[in-house]
């Protein structure tokens, strides 16, 4: 009988320590750290990323590397993420790995723009990112500039604009999608401009899209198409180059960041997507050459207004699914057929 109890005792503590440790793991100390994978420069990342870690306590570690890259590794760790952020490139990126991506619904969403974000809430755009055109003014006088892409035919310029190839540089394809949506559609009319424009071209494309502001600066060439960003970084740098808006429209294009489904920080990954869409970091994006993607703040004199930049749809939805057959179509013109 003695046995017995004793058995029944020991059942009766080991159970309890069970139940205790059960207990402590429900109620663990939470995470005090998240991994970011970010493809943005670093120069001006690194100093926001500091701020919140200054703030908040929570420590960020930091995965760069070429939005492809880690779009990349996050499909390929779907069973166990690794990251619980994504962070800098194109939607289109995003669109591509949207089913491994976290709805949320950050705290700021009354003063950023709808049109900055996927309607499901999977990614947010952190700033907008417009495609411009830009010229060497020791080139080509401010009234000989081009004020739009359909100027971008004239055949003064042939042979002379800088432009990257849309198959190696995400912001090249940007353009090309813009372009074809602004001169027509896709459609005979659309492609018909970008036929003419490859022949202004002379079916020469830069490798990288640094290669395209840094080329119109240096007089290799005397116009050109690039993103905002670079444009008024060099301009405000004090470069051979200004900054011409297309009086056909560019498009409200957003960078944006994302949440990984699965994220083992999501709490903190949470703190992070809201810190990124606060209005304190939003008004520094100016100083950045970057726009906001908030209604709430001005933006520097140098940029027009959101509002200006034309209503051309960028719809991430049907570029990812239309994306190859309209690199193929790009192919052909480069190619002449």
């Amino acid at each position: 009988m003695k046995k017995a109890t004793v058995l029944l005792v020991l059942v009766l503590l080991i159970s309890t320590l069970g139940l205790f440790a059960g207990a402590q793991a429900e109620t663990k100390a939470p995470s005090n750290e998240l991994t970011l994978y970010y493809s943005h420069a670093a120069d001006w990342t690194d100093p926001i990323i500091k701020e919140f870690q200054d703030r908040t306590g929570i420590k960020v570690n930091l995965v760069g590397a070429g939005t492809g890259e880690l779009v990349s590794r996050i499909r390929a760790e779907k069973d166990n993420p690794l990251s619980d952020v994504l962070w800098g490139g194109g939607s289109d990126s995003y669109q591509v790995i949207i089913d491994l991506l976290e709805p949320y619904e950050h705290a700021h969403m009354d003063m950023a723009l709808p049109v900055t974000r996927d309607p499901g809430n999977r990614w947010h755009g952190t700033t907008i990112d417009p495609m411009v055109i830009i010229y060497n003014p020791k080139l080509v006088a401010a009234e000989d500039a081009p004020k739009g892409w359909a100027d971008l035919l004239n055949p003064k310029f042939k042979g002379r604009i800088a432009h990257a190839d849309p198959a190696r540089s995400g912001s090249a394809f940007m353009a090309l999608i813009i372009q074809l949506l602004s001169m027509g559609g896709d459609n005979e009319v659309g492609w018909t401009y970008m036929k003419n424009f490859v022949t202004n071209l002379e079916g020469k494309v830069l490798g990288s899209s640094s290669g395209t502001f840094k080329g119109v600066s240096d007089g290799e060439y005397a116009v050109g198409i690039t993103y905002e960003e670079a444009a008024l970084k060099y301009e405000r740098a004090g470069a051979n180059l200004k900054v011409v808006y297309p009086i056909e429209g560019s498009s409200k294009v957003p960078s944006p960041i994302a949440i990984v489904k699965g994220a083992k920080n999501l709490e903190n990954a949470q703190k992070f997507v809201d810190f990124i869409l606060s209005k304190d970091v939003q008004a520094l994006m100016g100083d950045l050459n970057r726009r906001t993607v908030r209604s709430d703040i001005e933006l520097p004199s140098i940029m027009i207004p959101n509002d200006k930049l034309g209503d051309i749809p960028y719809d991430t939805v049907w570029v990812g699914e239309n994306k190859d057959r309209i690199m193929n179509q790009w192919k052909n013109l480069i190619v002449g057929r």
